[in-house]
């Protein structure tokens, strides 16, 4: 190369130089002297088409690129939701700042120095179709990412945010005000605070989170905070680490959940959990991606203890829950709540009928089935109960295994495990449909009666072998609804036993012989050859086909029927005797009253009836025809047991 040529060439370049260097000057002066309000416009229509909602900036736009943490600042911001939420607006903001780390972002990552919000307003609705204001229009139903993957913030501020919740859904109302910022020249686990009061679904409402200084984030460094959330007699406690701030992909946190009723945990977890009991839990939950584990899980409902596994994928169209549940300590009154409480007050009822309510209240709870809720969420759970405080009845061990799918609730097995025999079927209820069907089949196996002996007696009133099944079918939100418009069979079989000879007698009314034994409180038992009782639901109506009861001397046979919606009982037992018997009154056995509190008497009128021929025969002829007036020739037969149980 000439010297010419070289010296051509360094202008050249000294000259491509300049003109770079004169270039980025100018750059810099046009950006620096710029009015950054002239892209409001096309910053506005770039976030609509992003978003779907209609977005304008009212106040100025700002930018300082000069930095190492070039600083965007918007005033005025608003956000149009879409019309069927009211077309009102979704979200406000009065001054925004939020400044990026240029250095870090050259490498990859987004970190924020800075972010600032005040002023805010945002208003936030969801329908019971499950649209979202927050969705763009055009978008597809697709499940919320569960994992949020946010930047990491060395400075938050918010301040004067109002927050407005309504979601159809979970049938919530939440208003509240958001602050939140870091404490100067604070360095202590609680220089971050972030605080949320307010109300949900007219209740207080009030959220607590303080950590570490912000301005130690750092994607390689766990972030540890804890966390406080009430709302109304709930409350949770936890204390939360994640591994790398603040990519939600992946967190645990011990936690500590209490209340009155666990169920009011929906409006935390979005999960149906059952009515009980005041609670306290607590466990150690770990979260990765879709998935959220919780191996120790513990706790106490009511006077039960429980503990074992649960976890949770929102994979799929809908949260999963899938447990592996233990009690060692079952009391049965703490599953009382779990079907709601008694039923309530039903219109129409004469003053009597109100007295006795008032007074008895009724047997099958009312409370309706979430359906919503239930539909919602798919579970898996398997529950045991080793040892069980069940009142009168001596259960031993309660199992069952729960299935809930696309709104259909099975639980099969569910077992009732007694000294001396089983309850066992299953139940399944279908809320998929407009009104929740539910179908029951149980079957109890050779259940001992002599485990139901009264404290006060020696002997049990009845001995042997019960088996029976129970197979119905209703309609209904509540247990309630269900058994009042039931349809199926109720049947029990008793192939042999004993009987206690005061209540035999008592059926027939051997006046002399009953009230004998009654003085004496006699306990002695006669033979029980077969007892056999099958009764026909109808539309809530539980009537007698088949009741009897044979023993040694006396041929025990019933009518009558229930109304199970009503919960009134009307049966009567009459008694046969197999031998003649001169002093009888034909007066069978009234059960009556309310499926709580029956009441057992004698029939009055048949009793005066008898007592009255007998005082006409004793006026017009002599003493002996008031006694003959009592005579019964005894024809009562024994019955072919082994063909009516088999019928059965």
């Amino acid at each position: 190369m000439t010297a010419s040529e070289f010296w051509r060439r360094h202008r050249i370049m000294k000259w491509v130089a300049v003109s770079v260097m004169a270039l980025i000057a100018l750059v810099v002066i046009i950006a620096t002297l710029m009015d950054w309000n002239v892209l409001r416009g096309p910053v506005s229509r770039m976030i609509s088409a992003k978003t779907g909602h209609a977005t304008s900036i009212d106040g100025n736009l700002s930018v300082h690129l000069w930095s190492w943490n070039p600083t965007l600042t918007v005033e005025g911001l608003h956000m149009q939701g879409p019309q069927w939420a009211g077309d009102g607006r979704m979200l406000n903001v009065q001054k925004g700042i939020v400044q990026f780390s240029l250095g870090r972002l050259l490498t990859g990552h987004l970190m924020l120095p800075r972010v600032e919000i005040a002023g805010a307003e945002l208003n936030l609705q969801r329908d019971s179709s499950g649209r979202s204001s927050w969705e763009s229009p055009s978008a597809t139903h697709k499940r919320a990412a569960a994992s949020p993957h946010l930047p990491a913030i060395h400075r938050l501020i918010i301040r004067d945010t109002k927050i407005h919740v309504e979601d159809g859904i979970r049938k919530l109302i939440f208003d509240g005000t958001l602050a939140a910022d870091e404490q100067a020249h604070t360095r202590d686990e609680s220089a971050f605070q972030l605080n949320c009061t307010g109300t949900l679904n007219g209740r207080g409402f009030k959220l607590q989170a303080n950590g570490g200084p912000l301005i130690n984030a750092d994607t390689n460094t766990p972030y540890r905070f804890a966390i406080r959330v009430s709302a109304g007699e709930m409350l949770l406690d936890a204390q939360a680490t994640i591994p790398k701030p603040f990519d939600l992909a992946e967190y645990q946190a011990a936690f500590t959940l209490s209340g009155d009723n666990l169920a009011d945990a929906y409006y935390l977890t979005n999960l149906a959990l059952p009515n009980t009991s005041k609670y306290k839990v607590e466990g150690t939950l770990k979260h990765k991606d879709d998935e959220f584990q919780v191996d120790d899980f513990r706790g106490q409902v009511g006077s039960s203890d429980i503990a074992g596994d649960v976890s949770v994928s929102t994979a799929g169209k809908r949260p999963k829950m899938t447990a592996r549940l233990l009690s060692k300590r079952l009391n049965m009154a703490d599953l009382a709540s779990t079907l709601g409480t008694g039923a309530k007050l039903k219109p129409g009822l004469s003053a009597t009928q109100v007295a006795e309510f008032k007074a008895e209240g009724y047997l099958f709870p009312d409370a309706d089935l979430q359906v919503d809720r239930v539909r919602g969420m798919d579970a898996d759970v398997a529950f045991q109960a080793k040892s069980v405080i069940s009142g009168k009845i001596p259960l031993q061990h309660v199992n069952f295994h729960l299935l809930l799918d696309g709104g259909v609730l099975r639980l099969d097995p569910l077992s009732f495990t007694l000294p001396q025999g089983q309850l066992a079927g299953s139940v399944k209820i279908d809320a998929s449909k407009d009104v929740p069907e539910t179908d029951i089949d149980m079957v109890l196996a050779n259940v001992d009666l002599t485990q139901f002996k009264p404290k006060s007696a020696q002997d049990p009133p009845l001995e042997g072998i019960l088996s029976g099944r129970t197979k119905l079918h209703g309609a209904g939100s509540s247990v309630h609804k269900f058994a009042s418009s039931a349809d199926g069979v109720v049947a029990m079989v008793i192939p042999r036993g004993q009987i206690r000879t005061l209540f035999a007698e008592l059926t027939g009314i051997d006046v002399v012989r009953a009230l004998g034994l009654f003085l004496a409180k006699d306990q002695t038992q006669m033979e029980l050859r077969c007892g056999v009782a099958n009764f026909q639901a109808e539309q809530g109506q539980l009537t007698v086909k088949t009741l009897v009861l044979d023993t040694t001397d006396v041929l025990i046979t019933g009518s009558g029927n229930a109304d199970l919606g009503a919960e009134r009982l009307d049966l009567s037992l009459q008694g046969h005797p197999k031998k003649m018997r001169l002093v009888r009154l034909r007066s069978p056995i009234r059960v009556t009253g309310s499926l709580l509190k029956p009441h057992v008497g004698i029939e009055p009128g048949k009793a005066l009836l008898q007592a009255g021929t007998g005082t006409v025969l004793a006026a017009l002829l002599t003493p002996v025809a008031a006694i003959l007036a009592f005579v019964d020739p005894g024809r009562a037969k024994d019955v072919n047991c082994p063909d009516l149980l088999a019928q059965q």
